[in-house]
């Protein structure tokens, strides 16, 4: 097209850059190479007056909407097509394959009953020659890779009507071109062999060739995934541990959250009773090993898969594994780690974290759960939504970790836990609270954060009167770095109870951390920085509340304005009593001390009362 305009009429850089850039050009057998991205529609730019020449037309009767034919048929006829370099589509609603699935996210088990009959379609209206042989070299290669584990017996994909699919398969082999059948792996060419000759599953070979990629994946990584394969092929199969409890508090970090609590009342009031098996990541620096009769095992080790395959209970607070087998004759109890106040799951229009799968896979983890801790009625009606999660599976039971802060001896454990930390006993202590945010990440879990609070200034002004705690959510992975504030910044990040840290703490200032649940049943001052207010409610999750309405304290956008109501807190405190009132009546209701009680009697009911 550059070449065709007159010398007097120059293009515009854009469209000379998009026209030398944009679009790749394939010729010849060039068309041939990447087959997979070329059986595809996306992107290409055909003649229209072609495509009806020999109208063409998409195969509307396959329930996957297959481009194989249509394509095909435009490369047989013609040796040139243009694909754009960057092909873009918008889905208004994404992300979400349970509720708004694209056809391939469909749970189908007729999808490869399907995808045969477009390949058998396509190779029955191609002559001999180098399209039928890259076609038929595609198509093996997609068998090679991916049929074995849906036929496989361990497999979770379920195939609607194997004989059937048998009958196509033969059909379809007699087709494909026999020298790129030859270029197939030994195992695979066998199998394959074996169905064109005969319409039937060769089960066995499925089976072995099957586990043998699972070994070799193991022996590629150097022996990373044999615990996994070991829990798959063998401890799975283990008899049930009857009295065996294996706990979880977020992913192996700490010992912490409602497993501890819930831990702590059976040793309490039921000793001798369990064996605890507690999954700690190396490192942790408070674990509960040594304590009778429990174990403390390293998570994706040895004795963690032997213990999360045989365990009759297990009480996790955020999700087990994706392959993680729900064994009949076990129990799950998920005690989650908070209220919700940004929107959860399947109330989130679209996934901006970095795994547009998270909704398909807490999906099928949380339908593994027999029963769900809740904190109040809001956390029930909201999980019921956002989770998916029925009423009836719900423990109104308010969260077992709260019970700390309704102890009797409340004051005196603050005391303790000062002198632990180091902290004079004259000094008020800030405590901040940061959550994370879903668009600011390295990578999937690998969080960034800035703090954006000016503690210079803190220091400055509040320093003869308070210390800051500082506590950043545990998906930030980069350490801060607080030296150079001497004794007035305590970074305790990585401290494992972060209830510990409510008690001693005479305010809060968090933004849209869940934390201000927690910390309200303590009755003193929360105040909320929310920096990009804005942008974290409009683009990012949103809020289940009103932030300007419901909550027990200011909204504070600038340092200026968080210094002012440090300045003046008993303003703050008296402006929103009225709110904090009503803010407790609403979500801690349910908070008296006693929930560990609640959570133990329900879930534990069998096992107690033999």
């Amino acid at each position: 097209m550059l070449t065709e305009l007159p010398t007097t009429t120059p293009a515009s850089s854009a469209v000379q850059n998009w026209l030398t850039h944009k679009y790749l050009l394939f010729t010849g057998e060039d068309r041939f190479e990447q087959f997979g991205r070329q059986a595809k529609i996306t992107g290409k730019i055909l003649n229209r007056q072609l495509v009806e020449q020999h109208h063409w037309q998409f195969d509307e009767a396959n329930a996957l909407y297959p481009d194989y034919h249509f394509l095909t048929q435009a490369m047989l006829a013609t040796p040139t097509y243009l694909r754009l370099a960057d092909p873009l589509y918008v889905r208004v609603k994404h992300n979400d394959p349970i509720n708004q699935p694209s056809i391939h996210q469909l749970e189908d088990p007729h999808r490869w009953h399907h995808r045969l009959a477009a390949w058998q379609l396509a190779l029955v209206d191609l002559p001999v020659g180098p399209l039928h042989v890259a076609f038929s070299r595609f198509t093996l290669d997609r068998l090679h890779r991916y049929l074995y584990q849906a036929l496989a017996t361990s497999s979770e994909t379920t195939v609607a009507d194997s004989p059937a699919l048998m009958d196509q398969l033969h059909d379809y082999l007699q087709l494909v071109d026999p020298d790129t059948l030859r270029e197939l792996p030994h195992n695979s060419r066998q199998i394959l062999r074996a169905i064109r000759r005969q319409p039937r599953v060769p089960q066995f070979q499925i089976n072995v060739l099957v586990r043998l990629r699972q070994l070799n994946r193991v022996i590629r990584h150097r022996g990373r995934g044999i615990t996994r394969l070991a829990y798959n092929w063998w401890f799975t199969k283990l008899p049930i541990k009857p009295r065996t409890i294996l706990y979880e508090s977020f992913l192996g970090r700490n010992f912490f959250d409602s497993p501890k609590a819930i831990y702590n009342y059976l040793e309490k009031n039921y000793p001798g009773r369990f064996h605890h098996v507690w999954v700690m990541n190396p490192g942790v620096s408070e674990t509960p090993a040594g304590r009778p009769n429990t174990k403390v095992v390293k998570r994706f080790g040895w004795r963690y898969m032997y213990y999360l395959a045989t365990a009759k209970f297990q009480v996790i607070n955020m999700r087990q594994p994706k392959w993680f087998i729900k064994r009949p004759g076990t129990k799950f109890l998920a005690t989650w780690h908070g209220t919700p106040l940004k929107h959860l799951v399947f109330d989130m229009d679209n996934v901006a974290s970095a795994n547009p799968l998270y909704k398909s896979i807490f999906y099928q983890q949380s339908r593994q759960w027999d029963y769900l801790v809740t904190a109040n009625q809001f956390s029930v009606d909201v999980f019921e939504h956002a989770f998916m999660y029925p009423t009836d599976q719900m423990l109104p039971s308010g969260y077992p970790r709260n019970d700390i802060l309704s102890a009797p001896d409340k004051d005196e454990q603050a005391q303790q836990i000062k002198r632990k930390l180091g902290i004079p006993l004259d000094k008020k202590i800030i405590l901040y609270a940061p959550t994370w945010r879903d668009d600011d990440y390295y990578g999937v879990g690998d969080y960034k954060f800035t703090l954006k609070l000016d503690i210079d200034r803190l220091k400055r002004e509040l320093g003869d009167e308070y210390v800051l705690v500082l506590r950043t959510h545990y998906f930030i992975t980069e350490h801060l770095d607080t030296t150079g504030f001497g004794d007035f910044v305590y970074n305790e990040s990585s401290y494992d109870d972060i209830s510990e840290l409510y008690l001693i703490a005479d305010v809060l200032i968090t933004d849209y951390s869940s934390v201000f649940f927690d910390y309200a049943i303590l009755k003193r001052p929360i105040l909320y920085f929310v920096y990009d207010y804005e942008k974290y409610g409009s683009v990012l999750r949103g809020f289940y509340l009103n932030m300007e309405t419901d909550l027990p304290g200011p909204l504070l956008k600038t340092n200026d304005d968080v210094l002012a109501a440090l300045h003046d807190l008993p303003a703050v405190t008296q402006q929103y009593a009225a709110a904090y009132q009503r803010f407790s009546q609403r979500f801690n209701a349910w908070e008296d001390g006693h929930a560990s009680q609640r959570v133990v009697n329900t879930f534990f009911a069998d096992e107690l009362h033999h």
